[in-house]
This record gives C-alpha cells, structure tokens and sequence, in this order.
C-alpha cells in the first residue's frame, strides 16, 4: 500500500494530504508493508514531505519506504537519506525510474546505499521519449532497469497498467514483466492486485520441472546433461534453485 503526495495531489492540497498521511503514522506507527510516495527532494513540496515525514519518526513511526519520484541521478536520493539518518537507520527507498536522465543513471542510482528497489515509471518517461507507451517501444527502457537492478542486487518493479477496463491486457503485460526479470508490479486499484500475485506466482509445473534439474545434476555429479531432452548446464541449475527457493518462501 503506498500513500501518493506527488502526482495524486494537486498543489493547492499538498499541505492537507502531507497531514493526512502524518496522523496516519502517527496514529497506527507505521502500518506493515506501507510506502509514502513523496514529491522530488529538491521541491519545496518534497523538502517539506521529507521533514514532516522525519519528524513523526522521532515521536512514533516513520515509514520504512519511500518513494521517490523522477530520480534522476543519485544525489537525488542524499536529501531522503540526510532526512532519516538519525530515525531510521533501516530506511528503504524505492527509485522511480520515470526521466531520460534517470534512465541514463540507472545503474548508479541502483546501487546507492538504502535503496531497495527501482520502479520503472513508463508513463512518463514515454512522454519525454515521445514514444508510444506500448511493451515494445519501451522494452530497451524495461531492459535496462531490470540489469540495473541486478547489478546493484535490488528488486524491480514495473509500471502500473492503467486501463482498468482490461484484464486480459493486465494479465498479459504482467507475465512479460515477469519473463523478462521484475520482481513486481505496481497496481493503480485494489482489483488488480490479484492478477499480478497470480502471474508472478511460481507456476507448480515449472517448480516440478526445476526440481527434476536439481535432483538429475546433483545425481549426476555436476556438468552438462539432458533432462526431459533438454539439454541442462550449471546456469540453468541456478535458475531452478532460484524458482523453487522462491516457490518455498511463498508457501503459506
């Protein structure tokens, strides 16, 4: 769950919404896998979001994630972790990867200390590309942040998908995030959020298959060999103890 101050908030109500969120935290201290999505650090909107949002942290809660829009380079992020550093030492930030220059960062931006993860904002950084918001015209875009974030060892999460009349085009661009390396997917309704835990569950027959790797490379001593006709190598060893430690840490 993530409380929006930037785009979701007109100016003229951004010191209202600020409050809102304040006596949220202050009044549940922090509730569990709760995010604030602030205005950039270097508006007045945001420098005030990240004092307000500080202070509640030394009287009760801060939240342990936020959001931080239009990331353009890393020093983008000093403010943020200036702000918490006496409150909140396990501070994440989540990096919306949304600009040009953001993307053009986004291999330094990922692996700056605190963040945990990148947000892929293709709405607009389509906008500043002036390119169709479509999978192909920004699967380079897609690519990069998910490289991105295995190099700084941090999730990745993908755009929202914002026709809320489309659950099939929900479900289909979301397993292609899944395919091509997301960790996530934002969701802009509560209905969608469904669909992306399904498509991002592991698949039983795949978790089967990749144990079927595991036990023949560990019968077979290690090295090259076939499986099911197909022929299986140490990499693809790894990609089946990812799939099913992942398929374990999700079992109720």
């Amino acid at each position: 769950m993530c409380a929006d101050l930037e785009d979701a908030v007109g100016p003229d109500a951004k010191d209202e919404a600020r409050a809102a969120v304040v006596e949220l935290l202050a009044r549940h201290r922090g509730p569990p896998g709760f995010a604030v999505r602030v205005n950039h650090p270097s508006t007045d909107a945001g420098r005030r979001d990240l004092e307000a949002l500080a202070e509640v942290g030394r009287t009760s809660s801060a939240p342990t994630t936020l959001m931080v829009p239009k990331v353009a380079a890393p020093h983008d992020l000093e403010p943020v972790r200036e702000a918490f550093v006496a409150t909140d030492d396990g501070l994440v930030i989540i990096a919306v990867v949304e600009t040009v220059a953001g993307l053009a960062r986004v291999e330094d931006i990922a692996t700056v200390k605190g963040v945990g993860a990148l947000l892929f904002g293709g709405l607009d950084l389509s906008a500043e590309l002036r390119c169709a918001g479509d999978w192909e015209s920004l699967l380079y875009a897609r690519s990069r942040c998910v490289h991105a974030a295995r190099l700084g060892g941090v999730d990745v999460i993908d755009s929202p998908f914002i026709d809320l009349r489309d659950a099939d085009g929900l479900r289909d661009e979301t397993e292609r995030s899944r395919r091509l390396g997301f960790d996530g997917k934002a969701a802009i309704h509560p209905g969608q959020v469904a669909t992306i835990v399904e498509s991002f569950a592991p698949d039983p027959a795949e978790v089967e298959q990749a144990r079927r790797v595991i036990e023949a490379s560990e019968r077979g001593g290690g090295g090259a060999l076939l499986v099911d006709g197909v022929m299986v190598d140490e990499p693809v060893v790894e990609i089946a103890r990812r799939l099913v430690e992942r398929a374990a840490s999700e079992e109720p």
